[in-house]
C-alpha cells in the first residue's frame, strides 16, 4: 500500500473503529502465524480454505500457517487469556491482513486486510441482531444505500444431523452429475456440496433439502427471534436458505450483506453464529458470533457506485523557505523548533531557488510558507505568509510559531 493509498485505507479503519467503539467493542491483534491445526480443528479439513488455500511452513514436527480468517485466532486468543473464566462475555475487534493461496483477481488477492467483529461467551440473539446491524452500519457510513440483509439457519446437534442425512439422501442418487469436487466432499462432509459454487452443483441443489424444514423448536425459536429485532431496527431481512457459510464451525444464525443492484455479486460481507468452537478448541461450550468485511472488495464497491471518497493525507503546516545561501543549516534549526512544538513542516532538499520554494510550498497545499532571509535572521524574525488566507508579516519567531500553531 502506497502512501497515495493509505489515507482511504484509514478512512476504512476509522469508520469500522468508530462504529466498534460505539458498541463497546475493544480491539484485539490476534497473531498472524498459527499452528496448522487450529485452521484444521476450527476452520474444518474439507473446506477450500484448509484443501487448497493455506500457506503453510513446516519446521522439523511443527507446522505452521498464515492465518487465513480471524475467528480461529481470536477464540484461541480468548482462551488463552482466561477470559472465560474471567470476563466471558467479549466483544472483540480486528482491522488486518489475512492470507490465502487464491488465484489473484480483481476484488481477491493472497494477502487480504479484514474487519473482524467477535462476541464471545454469549447465545443472546440480541447479539445476533446487533452484530449484523453493525456489518451493514459500516457500509451505509461509507454512503451505501439500499442495502438488504439476508439470514439462514445452520441449525445445531440434532436437528443439523437430520438435515444432513436428508441432504445425503437427495445427492445420492445424483452423485454423478456433481462436480468432482462435491463427490469428494459426499463422504467427508456432505453439508459442503451446498456450499459449491459451481455453476452445475447451484443447479442441482436448488430442490435440496432446506434447512429450516429441520430445526428444533429452540433454533427455530432464536431464528424468528433475531428476524424479528432485526425488523424492529427497520432493517430489511431476506430468508434466504442457500446461505451455506463454508466454515465448520458455524451453527444457527448464519447471514450475508447484500448490495442487490450487484446482481451475481452482491455479497459484500457474510458471518454468523460459531457456538461450540470455544469447545472445539478444548475451552467451554459458550455461543459466539461474528463476521468479516473484506476492504478491496468494499473499495471496488465504493469506486463502482461513484463513492470513492477523495481522501488525503493533510500537507504539513508549514513550507520553510531559505531565502538566500548560506542559511540550510539555520532551516534546519526554525524545522526543529516547530516540531517540537507540535507544528508539521518541511523544507526543500533540492536545492530550488527561491521562486521554486514557493511554487512547492503552493502546489504542496501548505497553509504557510515561513521565510527566512539574512534579514530575518539576525533579526530574530520570520516572514509568515498565509498561502490560505492571503497576506504575510514579519514576526518575531515566538510569535509566529504561535500564528502558525494556532
Amino acid at each position: 500500500m502506497l502512501p497515495e493509498e493509505l489515507p482511504l485505507w484509514r478512512h476504512l479503519e476509522a469508520t469500522a473503529a468508530e462504529l466498534a467503539r460505539l458498541r463497546g467493542f475493544r480491539e484485539i491483534r490476534p497473531a498472524l502465524l498459527e499452528s496448522t491445526d487450529l485452521f484444521t480443528r476450527s476452520v474444518g479439513e474439507v473446506t477450500d480454505i484448509v484443501e487448497k488455500e493455506m500457506f503453510t511452513l513446516e519446521r522439523g514436527d511443527h507446522s505452521f500457517t498464515l492465518r487465513p480468517e480471524g475467528t480461529a485466532g481470536i477464540a484461541r486468543a480468548y482462551l488463552e487469556a482466561n477470559y472465560h473464566k474471567t470476563r466471558p462475555v467479549q466483544r472483540l475487534f480486528h482491522t488486518g491482513p489475512m492470507f490465502r493461496y487464491e488465484r489473484p483477481q480483481k476484488g481477491r488477492e493472497r494477502m487480504f486486510t479484514q474487519f473482524d467483529v467477535e462476541v464471545l461467551g454469549t447465545l443472546d440473539p440480541r447479539i445476533d441482531a446487533e452484530v449484523i446491524e453493525l456489518a451493514a452500519a459500516f457500509f451505509e457510513a461509507l454512503g451505501v444505500t439500499g442495502l438488504e440483509v439476508r439470514m439462514n439457519s445452520m441449525g445445531d446437534g440434532a436437528d443439523r444431523d437430520r438435515f444432513r442425512e436428508a441432504v445425503r439422501a437427495y445427492v445420492a442418487p445424483r452423485l454423478g452429475d456433481y462436480s468432482p469436487d462435491s463427490q469428494a466432499r459426499f463422504e467427508r462432509n456432505v453439508l459442503r456440496i451446498l456450499d459449491s459454487k459451481d455453476p452445475r452443483d447451484v443447479e442441482l441443489n436448488a430442490d435440496a433439502p432446506k434447512i429450516l424444514d429441520f430445526l428444533s423448536d429452540d433454533n427455530r425459536a432464536h431464528f424468528a427471534r433475531v428476524e424479528a429485532l432485526l425488523g424492529r431496527l427497520e432493517r430489511e431481512v431476506v430468508v434466504d436458505p442457500s446461505i451455506v457459510r463454508g466454515m465448520d464451525y458455524y451453527t444457527r444464525t448464519v447471514f450475508e450483506v447484500h448490495y442487490p443492484a450487484l446482481g451475481a455479486r452482491s455479497a459484500v460481507c457474510g458471518g454468523g453464529r460459531y457456538d461450540h468452537l470455544l469447545r472445539d478448541l478444548g475451552g467451554p461450550d459458550l455461543g459466539a458470533v461474528g463476521f468479516a468485511v473484506g476492504f478491496t472488495p468494499t473499495m471496488l464497491l465504493l469506486d463502482e457506485l461513484g463513492l470513492l471518497r477523495d481522501v488525503t493525507e493533510a500537507a504539513a503546516a508549514c513550507y520553510l523557505v531559505a531565502a538566500g545561501e548560506g542559511l540550510e543549516d539555520d532551516l534546519v534549526v526554525l524545522a526543529e523548533e516547530l516540531r517540537r512544538a507540535g507544528v508539521a513542516c518541511v523544507y526543500d532538499v533540492e536545492g530550488k531557488s527561491v521562486r521554486k520554494q514557493f511554487a512547492a510550498a503552493s502546489k504542496g497545499g501548505h497553509r504557510y510558507a515561513l521565510v527566512l532571509g539574512p534579514d530575518e535572521l539576525a533579526a530574530g524574525t520570520v516572514l509568515v505568509k498565509d498561502l490560505a488566507g492571503g497576506g504575510q508579516e514579519a514576526l518575531a519567531r515566538d510569535a509566529a510559531l504561535r500564528r502558525v500553531s494556532s
